[in-house]
């Protein structure tokens, strides 16, 4: 896959969000696919189904390690009809899908919406957290630098 050209857009967020009213942190990104009329479970499944690069891997391992330790969900990475990634579906339309969960440091919706374009596809990942506790707000702290690479990434799998 080439991704040379590729340019994911950083949009801003309004909060709360709809998806999670009581979220207190949020990011969203966005890229223009070239596929006509590409609904929002079709773009989850290119996004999670390649193979992801090893140091998206190696990072998950890491983190799975380390959370285990201390009794945060971990997360292991497939694709199906109840999962994306890590990630449980929460719901699931034509144009948005809802992936997430609740845990005791913070409650997190991954949203992926699609809408046509005359150029394609725009689809758009917006990340919602509720920070519920300090340990949250340095969880947040720590992993967004990964989180915004992992994003972008899982992006450019639909160039």
């Amino acid at each position: 896959m080439n991704h040379t050209n590729t340019i994911i857009s950083s949009i801003p967020v309004s909060l709360p969000g709809h998806f999670l009213p009581q979220a207190n942190w949020a990011d969203c990104y966005e890229i223009v696919a070239k596929e006509k009329n590409l609904k929002s479970p079709a773009a989850v499944a290119k996004m999670f189904s390649s193979q992801p690069p090893w140091w998206i891997k190696a990072l998950n391992g890491v983190r799975n390690k380390i959370v285990g330790l201390i009794g945060i969900k971990s997360g292991e990475i497939s694709v199906d009809q109840q999962q994306a990634g890590a990630f449980p579906i929460v719901s699931q339309s034509e144009q948005t899908t809802v992936m997430g969960f609740d845990d005791w440091h913070l409650n997190f919706r991954v949203v992926v919406e699609t809408m046509e374009k005359a150029s394609g596809t725009r689809v758009r990942l917006s990340t919602f957290v509720q920070r519920r506790n300090w340990f949250g707000y340095l969880y947040i702290f720590l992993i967004t630098p990964f989180h915004k690479l992992i994003v972008r990434r899982l992006l450019k799998n639909l160039s």
